[in-house]
């Protein structure tokens, strides 16, 4: 790169502005999921999802839509940092921090420098049959996950966590009762507060969360772009709101909490949508949370999607 374009790279970078994930199509065909970052008069930078890796190549590889929304996202002024603020900035302190809204006590995860300007993906991660009552301990090993530091480096996002209360919590059905309507609620207001990605809210869940998930993605399908359930879901007659809202199934064959034979039924009239999948554990029993939420591709896969137009 010659020096005038390096100042020129420098001066626009100085323009650039974070958007959320935009769909970017090559010159032969191939699609691409990735943030604007800044331009040159001949180049472009991405930031690619969700890996977060930079990407940089001459905008002639591009449509001529790119490369026409290139121009206008250079046009634009620069958008400063800007504070969260609102009933919930409080809670955005890097830390897990717990709350209440409306009666439902919950725990949310976001790191302290997020930016207002921005917009980043939302997590709601429903946890499984439990008699627990203090808000806190719901917040499971696999929710974490998210928050690691080399994920979260890739990722960013918000991630609330919601406890199914007594009695609801002890009766296995939590998620389909009052405390589920609650949680739904509960992630509109954030949505609303929030520098959230309407575009990217994803429901996730394990065991009685993993029915929840079928079954909140089910009542409000135009809310979340995606699911995980694991070791639970909805029957085949949901398999419907699925191929608009993409679900990702896990279970384990000598599970004897939760028969398997209810994912395979949903996934086999999932089978023909290559947006779905279904992971099947020889073994592990009911306990394949952990494995499920460790596996590389699900994160690749999940922050991927985006709410189908």
């Amino acid at each position: 790169m010659n020096a005038p374009t390096r100042l020129a790279f420098t001066l626009l970078l100085l323009l650039s502005v974070t958007l959320h994930a935009r769909e970017w199509t090559a010159t032969d065909g191939r699609k691409l999921q990735a943030d604007f970052v800044s331009a040159t008069a001949t180049e472009v930078t991405l930031k690619r999802l969700p890996d977060g890796q930079t990407l940089t190549f001459p905008q002639s590889r591009l449509s001529a839509a790119d490369q026409a929304f290139i121009k206008e996202q250079v046009a634009k002024p620069a958008l400063a940092a800007k504070p969260v603020e609102g009933p919930f900035a409080a809670l955005m302190t890097g830390e897990w921090a717990l709350s209440e809204y409306k009666g439902l006590p919950f725990a949310i995860y976001g790191a302290k420098d997020l930016n207002a300007a921005q917009a980043y993906p939302l997590i709601l991660a429903l946890h499984g049959k439990s008699p627990n009552n203090e808000n806190g301990k719901q917040v499971g090993g696999w929710m974490k996950g998210f928050a690691k530091e080399d994920r979260y480096t890739k990722n960013p996002c918000i991630i609330v966590a919601p406890l199914c209360y007594q009695p609801y919590g002890a009766t296995g059905g939590g998620w389909s009762d009052k405390p589920g309507s609650q949680a739904l609620d509960l992630v509109k207001e954030l949505i609303k507060n929030l520098p959230v990605d309407k575009d990217r809210v994803y429901c996730t869940g394990y065991s009685m969360g993993g029915f929840g998930t079928c079954h909140l993605i089910n009542q409000e399908p135009k809310l979340f772009a995606a699911g995980v359930a694991v070791a639970g879901c909805t029957g085949p007659d949901t398999a419907g709101t699925f191929k608009k809202v993409p679900l990702w199934l896990f279970h384990a064959v000598d599970d004897a909490t939760v028969k398997v034979e209810g994912s395979r039924a949903l996934a086999d009239a999932l089978k023909r949508d290559k947006d779905c999948k279904y992971t099947e554990y020889p073994d592990g029993g009911h306990g394949i949370v952990g494995k499920a939420f460790e596996e590389a591709e699900l994160h690749t896969w999940l922050f991927a999607k985006g709410v189908k137009k």
